[in-house]
């Protein structure tokens, strides 16, 4: 008899558990339902300190569409609920799918996945524009990831993850995604150079070539893709080959200054790629960057980019070279050689000055790019000690960055 009063017991407090949790799971649904999240996280919370209800599938269901409220809340004290909220919402997510074997919560499931499949794409975008390439890669691509379970391959969004995962150096990682995209045939020229980058990046020049010719058959007039043919021959040495693809597309339309530019920003890019090319390899680059801009002003001479463009290359080639002597003259204190360095350097600083001069000539203060040339002239007066041509532009140097040189707000 005292065993079966046990029993009675028992039974009476596991079915009061049980109600409880289903009880505190309707409540959390109500709140969500009525937006008031910060009752439904309590609810959730009580029902969890339950071990029964974790392996129910409707307690995750519940927590991972809270958290995506919370995610995109407008009040403060709803999003101070939670970090990093739509990471959790995914894990519950995650776990909820697990559970449901019976798909009791497919509609429920479905519907949540596909905002949060929005949610995750909006991460990515916000790690992307803040750099976070490793961040925008993961978020870009479990977005990607959700897109399948309903039968529709988001190719742009896992482009989106291929090229975050290329900016953060994931050669792996990129390269893997961009192969896929390649045999989805995503239409993106940008697709081909960026595998043969990559694929000279793993000195596999064979494949890069071929992705290039595969990419040009696609393409045959995307510039990007005559750029990244030409920049394989200068891997490899064969600048006459580099020179003949690149004449090729300029004999297609030899007096547009755009085109040459086109020409000259690719260099220039190069010219400053420590990943990609070797100190000759950049070297060429600058050298055809040069050479390209020039033509490109020779064409239209108040092309603003084009000039102030070659200014800037030439300054920035003056400040490598002067960081490079000044680290050398750390390790051999050999000062003849740093005056030799120093003269060199103040060469390439006089190349930059009539174009970064025109350049501050050609636009109004309201350019947006006018504080940029203006504190890119100061910085060269005040390098080369030429500080009579820096008192002509104090005043406005002073009035965008103040006396301490910091922009003022």
């Amino acid at each position: 008899m005292k065993r079966t009063v046990f029993l009675l017991i028992f039974l009476m407090i596991s079915a009061s558990v049980v109600q409880a949790q289903g009880r505190d799971m309707r409540r959390a649904n109500r709140h969500i339902n009525r937006g008031n999240l910060d009752r439904a996280y309590e609810h959730i919370q009580d029902a969890m300190e339950h071990e029964e209800v974790l392996e129910d599938p409707e307690i995750w269901v519940l927590k991972g569409e809270l958290y995506m409220q919370i995610a995109v809340a407008e009040e403060p004290e709803y999003r101070a609920l939670a970090d990093n909220p739509v990471d959790k919402a995914d894990e519950a997510m995650k776990k909820a799918i697990e559970l449901d074997a019976e798909d009791d919560f497919m509609i429920e499931i479905q519907q949540l996945m596909l905002f949060l499949s929005e949610l995750v794409f909006n991460e990515g975008v916000e790690a992307y524009n803040v750099e976070n390439w490793d961040g925008a890669a993961d978020y870009f691509y479990r977005a990607y990831d959700i897109s399948k379970d309903f039968a529709a391959k988001d190719t742009t969004t896992l482009y989106n993850a291929a090229l975050a995962a290329e900016l953060g150096q994931d050669f792996d990682k990129a390269y893997n995604w961009y192969k896929d995209l390649r045999e989805m045939e995503y239409d993106d020229p940008f697709l081909y150079s960026s595998l043969s980058n990559i694929a000279m990046h793993k000195q596999d020049t064979a494949n890069a070539k071929q992705y290039i010719t595969d990419g040009r058959e696609r393409y045959p007039d995307n510039l990007d893709l005559i750029f990244a043919e030409a920049n394989i021959y200068i891997h490899t040495g064969d600048t006459q080959e580099a020179e003949r693809v690149l004449d090729l597309a300029i004999q297609k339309d030899p007096e547009n200054p755009g085109l040459h530019f086109a020409f000259g920003a690719n260099y220039d890019q190069m010219s400053q790629d420590t990943i990609y090319f070797s100190e000759e390899e950049r070297e060429f680059a600058f050298e055809e960057a040069v050479k390209a801009y020039e033509r490109a002003i020779e064409l239209e001479p108040e092309f603003f980019d084009a000039v102030y463009n070659l200014g800037a290359l030439y300054f920035n080639k003056g400040l490598d070279k002067f960081e490079s002597a000044e680290e050398r003259l750390r390790e051999t204190q050999d000062f003849q050689q740093y005056e030799q360095d120093e003269e060199e350097v103040l060469d390439i600083w006089r190349d930059a000055q009539p174009y970064l001069e025109d350049a501050y000539e050609l636009i109004d203060e309201d350019h947006e790019y006018f504080t940029t040339v203006l504190i890119s002239l100061a910085e060269l007066y005040l390098r080369t000690g030429q500080e009579e041509k820096f008192d002509e532009i104090r005043p406005l140097y002073e009035k965008y960055f103040g006396e301490e040189g910091e922009m003022m707000e």
